[in-house]
């Protein structure tokens, strides 16, 4: 189909590629788990289920600027409240009848008669056969087809032996099996539109695509659809070949009443763009970004635009007009899809502000909204969290003066914009309420800074410790407000403020993977606390990789020393731990923090760097934040004298502070130490079995490991001496925790495990 028109989005400074400094690379991710896939692998093995998603009709005009998830996750189990079992489909049938036990040769099979009578004879007749409907239930909808069969078993008769005939048992081909056929209902949510009438939420069948605000560069509003090599489950389509190429995600919209006339001028827009952050630069001919459209009557899909992968640019507007029959039926629908390496985050398009509706024209390009453009994650000075200890002691050292909000008007005439904040701590009643600012002129088609004041007049906010113990956790959002204006969700960006035991730069989220490629290489994380506090630990996010043959040997058999310097030049080291690390690559989750406890606690003030010294060369993939720029804080050197990165970002790297409470493993971290509690761990660090003492334990109790995420691993009843086994656990910190027969906890103790 003829492209009618295609807009060029609001020129902005393209940012240079990622180039591979000397030992110091960044790549993009490998991987990006999503939680609810490990879930749905851990049901029962062996049994065939397939759920049948039911979507309400839209109506248009449809609307999605992805500042919220309207896609519909596929992650059904049967004991949902929504699901229903509509129908069991058996493998193998006769005659219209199947039963659990049916199981058939399909090879002849015989009666073996022997008479032993001088001279001895045995005479062979095939056994009966039947005629077998066998479906294949691994699949939906079912193949089928008509087969013959035999009894499983040869059967073996003497006549002069009054026992019973042998049977010989041969393994069955045919074997019962089922498919359980699930029906999930329609998603009851809605979803108000900028006219005000209320559609169903879900727009999007499914949910191949990542639904993000930190890949794209400069999106028209906050939130896009990523398509990369990554499936819904976040592991790549193509595991095994590196270079696999082909059709990788889909995003297909619910059926669409779009039952008008053509001359109804119907046109579908939307905005695209190649590339973002995901530090992919390889532009391949091969790879594209394409729309299709959905011919109800015929079943069938038609190409109607198609643009191959280029180097990064600005996001750009396409109007498709939909002009022809076939696709003005009620039941049409649309679906974009891409061409891509299928081993990972590459090739990555993002998608914005998608939109179809009648009485439109081919310059039909305006946009009447308002918008915030980013995710916002700390109110604090440089960091996104620091321990809640020493934020207590001086909450104006940490706060920021002031946060900037980009915003976009991509309305072309000047809008009436204000803005504003509003935080609170999640457990506490006071609400904290902020109008910021005012942008009444100069905005039109323009990307603007909304600076909203925090640590300084006329808000001079701060967190309260008094409204928290131990650890806090504030809900801060910030708004916009203008009339009129398309979309409201878009209007507001909502985070959580950590504030517990640890500091970190980074926003939570990889966009690539950074990693040096030298034996005895340093990477030094520099951070500044007010005074001083006693550090245990360092959490870290270790990206998993595909097959990678440009990564060798595997990222899993690199080799670290934990290290913390109080000076880079000179080179002071305050701490290294005898003991060595190994990247841990998470499978439970994305973003997933592993940590790393050093040998022994030890006492730090103002400027410490925390980080590692290699003791192989091979290349660890450690998650990097391309949207918090730290630069200036992360060194490393493969000889000679340390230096500064080359990447505008931030380590996903956290120092650990001893605290009362530790958010991140959900339990507390003092509770060992009380001497009416005591619990004694040997070995420690353990490698395939540790021995627990625990003088409190009683009849009824039980021993529990958990993960450092406070997820229980494996429990078994206390029995005297008690020991458990952990040869399966993989290495890493865990808890081992004695709870008595109410469930009250009596004793707990950190467990390193090593190999």
């Amino acid at each position: 189909m003829r492209l009618d028109h295609v807009l060029l989005f609001v020129p902005f400074l393209l940012i240079g590629s990622v180039v591979l400094a000397q030992d110091e690379v960044l790549t993009p991710l490998g991987m990006r788990v999503v939680p609810e896939a490990q879930a749905a692998m851990r049901k029962a093995v062996g049994l065939n289920e397939y759920f049948i998603y039911q979507n309400a009709t839209q109506p248009i005009p449809v609307a999605d600027d992805f500042s919220i998830d309207r896609t519909r996750s596929r992650w059904a189990q049967s004991t949902d409240a929504n699901v229903t079992l509509t129908e069991t489909i058996y493998a193998l049938e006769i005659a219209g009848v199947s039963t659990p036990d049916m199981a058939f040769s399909d090879d002849t099979t015989f009666r073996y008669i022997t008479d032993l009578t001088d001279p001895s004879t045995t005479t062979r007749t095939a056994l009966v056969d039947v005629t077998v409907l066998v479906r294949n239930v691994l699949m939906y909808p079912v193949t089928s087809e008509v087969v013959q069969a035999w009894p499983p078993y040869n059967i073996f008769d003497t006549i002069q032996s009054p026992s019973p005939d042998t049977l010989h048992i041969v393994p069955p081909e045919l074997l019962q099996d089922s498919l359980l056929i699930y029906t999930v209902a329609p998603d009851p949510r809605t979803y108000t539109q900028a006219d005000n009438s209320v559609v169903p939420l879900i727009l999007w069948e499914d949910d191949d695509v990542y639904i993000n605000g930190t890949y794209p560069i400069e999106p028209p509003t906050i939130g896009v659809a990523t398509f990369d090599g990554l499936a819904r489950t976040g592991y790549p389509y193509n595991f095994a070949q590196y270079t696999a190429h082909g059709i990788a995600d889909h995003l297909t919209s619910v059926p669409i009443d779009l039952f008008r006339p053509a001359s109804d001028s119907i046109y579908l827009s939307f905005f695209f763009q190649p590339q973002g952050l995901s530090g992919d630069v390889n532009v391949q001919p091969i790879d594209s970004l394409v729309l299709e459209f959905y011919a109800p009557d015929e079943d069938l899909w038609y190409r109607v635009w198609r643009t191959p992968y280029i180097p990064l640019q600005p996001f750009e507007q396409v109007l498709v007009p939909v002009t022809q029959s076939r696709f003005l039926k009620d039941g049409f629908r649309m679906r974009f899809l891409n061409y891509a390496t299928l081993s990972g985050a590459f090739d990555q398009w993002h998608l914005d502000y998608v939109r179809l509706g009648d009485q439109r024209t081919f310059d039909d390009t305006r946009l009447i909204e308002v918008a915030y453009m980013y995710p916002e994650s700390s109110l604090l000075n440089t960091y996104t969290s620091v321990p809640f200890a020493k934020f207590a002691q001086s909450p104006s050292s940490y706060m920021a003066q002031s946060i900037t909000a980009k915003q976009r008007n991509l309305d072309n005439v000047d809008r009436f914009i204000q803005y504003g904040m509003v935080a609170k701590e999640e457990n506490a009643a006071p609400v904290f309420q902020f109008t910021n600012g005012l942008n009444a002129s100069g905005n039109a088609l323009m990307i603007f800074d909304s600076q909203h004041p925090i640590a300084a007049a006329p808000n001079n906010f701060e967190y309260d410790p008094g409204l928290s113990t131990d650890a806090a956790f504030w809900r801060v959002k910030f708004w916009t407000h203008t009339e009129p204006d398309l979309c409201a969700c878009n209007d507001t960006i909502t985070f959580i403020q950590e504030l517990s035991n640890y500091m970190a730069y980074d926003d939570g989220s990889a966009e690539s993977s950074y990693g040096l490629n030298t034996a005895g290489a340093s990477l030094a994380y520099r951070y500044d606390i007010v005074g001083e506090d006693s550090l245990r630990a360092v959490r870290m996010y270790f990206n998993p990789q595909a097959n990678d043959p440009q990564s060798s040997p595997n990222p899993a058999t690199g080799s670290f020393l934990i290290t913390v310097w109080t000076s880079l030049n000179p080179e002071v080291i305050l701490h290294q731990n005898y003991t060595f690390s190994n990247p841990q690559y998470r499978l439970d989750g994305a973003n997933h923090f592993v940590e790393y406890p050093l040998d022994s606690t030890i006492h730090v003030e103002g400027t410490f760097y925390v980080g590692w010294v290699q003791t192989n060369g091979v290349r660890m993939n450690l998650g990097f934040d391309r949207n918090r720029n730290n630069q200036n804080k992360i060194f490393y050197r493969t000889s000679g004298s340390f230096t500064n990165s080359g990447f505008e970002g931030s380590l996903m790297m956290r120092p650990v502070f001893v605290s009362a409470t530790d958010p991140f493993a959900s339990v507390e971290e003092g509770l060992s130490v009380d001497p009416d509690r005591a619990m004694i761990l040997f070995p420690n660090p353990a490698n395939d079995a540790v021995m627990i003492r625990c003088d409190r334990a009683t009849h009824g109790s039980m021993v529990q490991c958990l993960d450092a995420t406070g997820r229980l691993i494996q429990q078994q009843l206390w029995r005297e001496p008690a020991t458990m086994m952990v040869s399966d656990l993989q290495p890493g910190m865990y808890v081992v925790r004695v709870v008595g027969p109410d469930g009250s906890s009596i004793a707990q103790e950190r467990l390193l495990i090593q190999r």
